[in-house]
Parts: structure tokens; sequence; C-alpha cells
């Protein structure tokens, strides 16, 4: 028992590193513009089928594949939030806009029925021998998809916060998110930084696309599923806070994957959920958060 507990936890922090990762992206377009991009899990589904094509048509390994989705989820992140987004912003000038929560919900529902339009519903999936390798050590087995998604979510992790914290545009973004007009008088171009911030924000689910293909099958509402875990681990996390945001991922896997060897896993779900629930109501700046005047 105690070993399939140990391989339980084991795995849990793999996937929960990689949940993590999901849900930074959302945590820092949070924390700068301050709107909740309910289309995050829909990007996530096209960063996967990326993946998907590039290995399926181009012979590409699935770790080849993530430059490529991060580059294009960043592009693609971009001109939604220049030419998508932004003008709702600029007409409203609210700083939490109604409008930008509705227009994703837009976004979200037509992307997935584009995507089930173009490809159907089918579950689809890369086979390679890289997915099925399996590294042992003493009673303990992990995947090589398993070990590449902890490694790199958290060197994308560690950029990111080191990009944040140590960069000029970093600063830009991070003194953005805490007082837009402040940053506004110091020169920093509010509207510009958004644009950046959604975008990063992509790249970082397009890195977890490619890294979440060989893990799971992929179709056009695969996104709805981990999208729904990205806000219960923003909210544990700390909303807008990158770095506490991994943490909750990791905290989330465990739950997940430990509490389904010891209770049914519906009943896992009911209690990440109660968590996300009594987070909110007793302490509403997350497990890790920091509680701000």
């Amino acid at each position: 028992m105690t070993t399939t507990l140990i391989q339980a936890l084991i795995s849990g922090v793999a996937s929960g590193a990689l949940y993590g990762l999901i849900a930074l992206g959302l945590s820092l377009q949070f924390g700068v513009m301050k709107i909740i991009n309910f289309a995050h899990g829909s990007f996530l589904m096209l960063a996967m089928f990326v993946s998907l094509w590039l290995s399926k048509y181009y012979g590409f390994h699935p770790l080849l594949t993530i430059p490529v989705a991060a580059v294009a989820l960043f592009i693609i992140g971009y001109f939604t939030q220049r030419y998508l987004i932004d003008p709702i912003y600029q007409k409203e000038m609210a700083r939490e806009p109604i409008g930008v929560l509705i227009f994703t919900t837009g976004l979200w529902i037509m992307l997935d029925n584009l995507m089930l339009i173009a490809v159907g519903p089918e579950n689809k999936s890369v086979s390679s021998a890289w997915n099925d390798g399996l590294l042992f050590f003493s009673d303990y087995i992990l995947t090589y998809p398993q070990i590449a998604a902890f490694v790199f979510s958290c060197i994308a992790t560690a950029a990111l916060v080191a990009f944040l914290r140590y960069t000029r545009t970093g600063r830009a973004i991070r003194a953005t998110g805490q007082d837009r007009e402040a940053a506004s008088v110091l020169g920093i171009n509010s509207f510009s930084i958004y644009q950046i911030s959604f975008a990063i924000g992509l790249a970082v689910v397009g890195i977890a696309g490619a890294l979440l293909l060989p893990l799971y099958p992929v179709n056009p509402f695969v996104g709805d599923i981990f999208g729904l875990r990205a806000f219960v681990i923003v909210v544990l996390g700390g909303i807008g806070s990158v770095g506490a945001t991994f943490f909750a991922g990791i905290l989330v896997g465990v739950i997940e994957s430990v509490g389904g060897q010891l209770i049914p896993v519906t009943y896992t779900e009911a209690l990440i959920f109660a968590l996300f629930l009594a987070v909110l109501y007793f302490r509403p700046s997350g497990l890790f958060g920091v509680e701000k005047e």
C-alpha cells in the first residue's frame, strides 16, 4: 500500500506541474488585465492540435513541437488581444470590462465548435516509441512524457518568473498589473503591455499543450476539462500570483492522484472543488497568495 501511495504521489507531482503550467497563462492575464479569459481551455486545445499535426504529418519528435506550438500561440494571442479584445477595452475604459468576459465566453464556444466542424469529435493521438518509454527507479515507474512534462513545466515556470522579475518588459507588466493609471503616468503603454501579456500567457499554453499531447488524446472539447481545472488552480494559488499558481497546480495533481487511491475518483473531484470553495470563502487571496490592501 505504501509503495502504491508513493507511486501516486510521484505521478501526482508530475501531472500537477503540468496543471500549474496550464494555469500560469490564465494567472498572468488576470493579474495584468483583471479579466478572466474563458477561452483559455480552447487555446490549449489549439496548441494540442498544432503539436498533433506536426508530429503526425511532419514527423516531429513530440518535444520538438514545443517551440513551434509556443510561437504559434504567442502570435495568435498577440493578434487576438490587439484586434479583438483591445477595442472592447478602449470602448469601455473600465477596470474590469464586462464586455471582455462576454467576448471570451463567445470565443470559447466558437473555437470549440469550429474545431468540431473541421476535425470531428473523435479522440486523436500520436503513438511513438518515446511516448511509451518507461523509466524505472526502485519500485517506481514514470513514463518519458511524464518526466518531460515535469522538467519542462519547471523550466518554463522559472523562466517566466525570471522574465517578470528581472527584465524591463517584465517589470512593466508587473507595474501595469499593480496600477494601470500610475504605470501610464510613468510612460508605460498599457495596451501594448496587455498585448504582450496575453501573448505570453498563450505561449505558455502552447508549451503546455505540446507536453500534454503524449499524455492525453485531443478532441475539440478537451480544453474544457483543463480550462476548468486552471480556474480552480489560479484561485487556490492566489489570483494574479504566477509563482504560487504553479505550486497550487502540484497540490491539485497530488490530491487527484493520491486521493484516487484512497477514495472513488468522483469523490476526489468533489474534494478538489470543496477546497476551491473553502479557499474562496475563507482566504480569497489563495493558499499561497498575499493579502493586499
